[in-house]
């Protein structure tokens, strides 16, 4: 093949013995990428530091602190609201002039244990699987097989022999080993959200200016999104109170606080109290305490208790 046939064959497929020039912008936008996800994994292990490190710390020196006034404070705000529930369901009976009898009493209490689950039992589980269990994954043997996939990637994306950065694993391996050794999948996600973002937002090596501008853009607004959630949670409970914890003053007001509180609770319920006594109901507090709100199925229970001491438009 003569040597002009040669030179029109590579200058129509391109390859010529000319440098291939990258476009300035393409070099801004990869630069810019990997600085962006530099600054999003910082921030993300600040938010795994405050969560799963610093809040139990915090939430543990609370407790030691005012824990027993909070409990009674709980214990005395829903004996209050029970109280008066009780008396404003008796009032009615007692403006239209009705009896209040031991039968209706117990089916008030009844009704206002019912309601007061909601203060105290958690929210009932469907009876629908949501798409981790229809998946399989709240299964015990697919969350050790997830341990130990996470596990291994981990390593491999750690470890000095496998070219690991060193910076990343100094600051995880300690955290995998322990989540690993506890077989906690939750922290072994989370850290390998921090560990591998690269694949979240990896730019190939002939992506268009278009792609990296989109996975630029994406980033910027992951980045945001992280910043005003970190920022939000630290203007929240226990963070907003963590160096208070340290001063005598501050601990004094509050329990000072929490025995006001716990006091006007009680007022509160003591009231409602003289209110039912004054109206025969005398043995409210043992009939809530023996109250078999569990007796029957809710829809009875409701179907029952209107028909026998409902509020009807007449009172």
């Amino acid at each position: 093949m003569p040597p002009s046939a040669i030179i029109e064959l590579q200058r129509m497929s391109g390859t010529t013995d000319r440098a291939i020039t990258i476009h300035p912008q393409v070099q801004f936008l990869r630069a810019s990428i990997a600085a962006v996800v530099e600054e999003l994994r910082e921030l993300l292990y600040r938010w795994f530091i405050l969560t799963c490190q610093e809040r139990p710390l915090l939430l543990e020196r609370y407790a030691a602190l005012f824990g027993e006034l909070e409990h009674t404070l709980q214990t005395e705000t829903l004996r209050a609201w029970k109280a008066q529930r009780v008396c404003e369901l008796v009032s009615l009976y007692v403006r239209r002039g009705e009896p209040i009898t031991p039968q209706l009493l117990e089916r008030i209490c009844q009704f206002v244990e019912r309601e007061s689950r909601r203060f105290s039992d958690p929210p009932p589980q469907s009876s629908v699987p949501t798409a981790c269990v229809a998946d399989g994954a709240e299964n015990p043997s697919t969350r050790t097989k997830q341990c130990v996939q996470l596990y291994r990637e981990l390593v491999k994306k750690l470890h000095p022999d496998r070219e690991g950065d060193p910076q990343l694993f100094a600051l995880y391996w300690n955290v995998v080993q322990d989540a690993y050794g506890r077989g906690d999948v939750e922290r072994l996600r989370a850290i390998y959200g921090i560990v591998c973002i690269e694949a979240h937002y990896r730019a190939g090596a002939c992506d268009t200016l278009q792609t990296l501008e989109r996975i630029h853009r994406r980033l910027l607004y992951r980045l945001d999104y992280e910043q005003r959630r970190l920022a939000r949670m630290q203007h929240q409970e226990p963070f907003s109170f963590a160096a208070l914890l340290e001063d005598p003053h501050w601990i004094a007001a509050r329990r000072a606080q929490l025995l006001e509180a716990i006091e006007r609770r009680r007022r509160a319920a003591e009231l409602a109290a003289a209110e039912l006594m004054r109206w025969g109901a005398h043995d409210w507090e043992e009939q809530l305490q023996s109250a078999k709100a569990d007796a029957v199925r809710d829809d009875v229970f409701q179907e029952e208790f209107f028909k026998h001491a409902y509020f009807s438009m007449q009172a």
